[in-house]
């Protein structure tokens, strides 16, 4: 796994030429994790954000509505992002 540090690290991690989405997690306490599949778009500068538990989908987010409507950059700020090895 590897933990991710910053947006622009997001952006280059969930960035895929066919437009897959990346498996990432929210290392949680006790060990849980939130797992999401995020994908992110260059053309148009956003993010879809699949999350695991519930398969709740989040479409075109911009770098503010991914901080304001998730807890994904809370997440890198706090060091608990991490992408799945592939």
């Amino acid at each position: 796994m590897k933990k991710i540090t910053s947006i622009d690290e997001l952006k280059k991690e969930a960035s895929n030429p066919n437009g897959d989405y990346s498996d990432f997690f929210i290392a949680l306490n006790f060990g849980a994790r939130s797992s999401k599949r995020i994908s992110f778009d260059k053309e148009s500068n956003t993010f879809s954000v699949i999350n695991e538990i519930d398969y709740s989908y989040q479409d075109d987010l911009t770098e503010e509505q991914l901080r304001n409507e998730t807890h994904i950059v809370y997440a890198i700020e706090n060091g608990a992002l991490y992408k799945y090895d592939s």
